[in-house]
Formats: structure tokens, C-alpha cells, sequence
């Protein structure tokens, strides 16, 4: 059974779909179907589409610091300036 289909509209460069095109001349398919299969595999292939493990994001985690050796146990004393218990 095949799932509802959306219609979606995309802006690519012209030397992708001139790619896609030539790609889908040699194999019998339109560069919608190439699309739709390799967005297919994908989402599936990725736990997390968005954010892996390798992602340069979490290099930037601990890229400096704060000079403050107790910051944080006592984050609030700082964020807040709040005693802490």
C-alpha cells in the first residue's frame, strides 16, 4: 500500500538537476523519483537526521571555560547571584 503523497517544491541549482536529469535519463526515472529514494534512504540510514555524533556543534562544548572551578555545583550563585545551599 503506498502512503499519501505531498506535494513539495524545491529550488536546486542548475548543475544538480542537469545531474539529475542526465542520471535519470540513463536509468529510466525522473529526478522527482531520484529525489524521493534517496531522501528515503536517508532518513532511514540516520538515527538523528539533524544532529550525529560527529557533528562539528559539539566541538564547541568546553571550547573555553570560565576560570570558575566550582561553576558548575554553583551555577545558580553565579547566574542568579544566589547563595547556594
Amino acid at each position: 500500500m503506498m502512503s499519501e503523497m505531498m506535494r513539495i517544491q524545491i529550488d536546486l541549482p542548475r548543475d544538480i538537476f542537469e545531474l539529475l536529469k542526465q542520471r535519470g535519463e540513463a536509468r529510466g526515472v525522473t529526478p522527482a523519483q531520484q529525489i524521493l529514494e534517496m531522501l528515503t534512504l536517508y532518513l532511514k540510514e540516520q538515527d538523528d537526521p539533524i544532529l550525529r555524533a560527529d557533528d562539528p556543534i559539539f566541538n564547541i562544548a568546553g571550547a573555553t571555560g570560565s576560570g570558575v572551578g566550582d561553576l558548575s555545583t554553583h551555577h545558580d550563585r553565579y547566574l542568579y547571584r544566589k547563595a547556594s545551599p
